[in-house]
């Protein structure tokens, strides 16, 4: 049996399939961690950006015409959680939490300094 070129995931949000190669799939699946976890958490990058606008699931299913009869099993709690996983968190007792880019050594340096200056 030859085995397909592409392999199909679905956005939990929208329901918009991307036909991701073999390459880019087995990339996802080992950031995912199993095969299972990423067709339960996949969203397409319009979803994952509008989250991070702080917009919920309904608003994003209204802005993007999100077909009524897909149904959407995440949560926005969950939603959100899957988008900011990838963030830095500094973390101090006083302060609350920051999330700061994991590719931007600057600002990460540069939060660091204003917190400590305040202290």
């Amino acid at each position: 049996m030859k085995e397909k070129k592409t392999r199909k995931l679905i956005c939990n949000i929208t329901g918009k399939v991307l036909f991701a190669s073999r390459d880019y799939y087995a990339k996802k699946v080992e950031k995912a961690g199993s095969e299972e976890h990423l067709h339960n958490t996949y969203m397409c990058k319009e979803a994952k950006n509008l989250l991070k606008r702080n917009m919920s699931i309904a608003e994003i299913r209204q802005v993007l015409n999100v077909d009524v009869d897909h149904a959407c099993d995440i949560t926005d709690d969950d939603a959100k959680k899957l988008v900011t996983k990838g963030s830095l968190r500094i973390n101090n007792d006083d302060q609350p939490s920051i999330g700061v880019i994991k590719t931007d050594p600057d600002v990460k340096k540069f939060i660091k300094n204003i917190l400590n200056h305040e202290k």
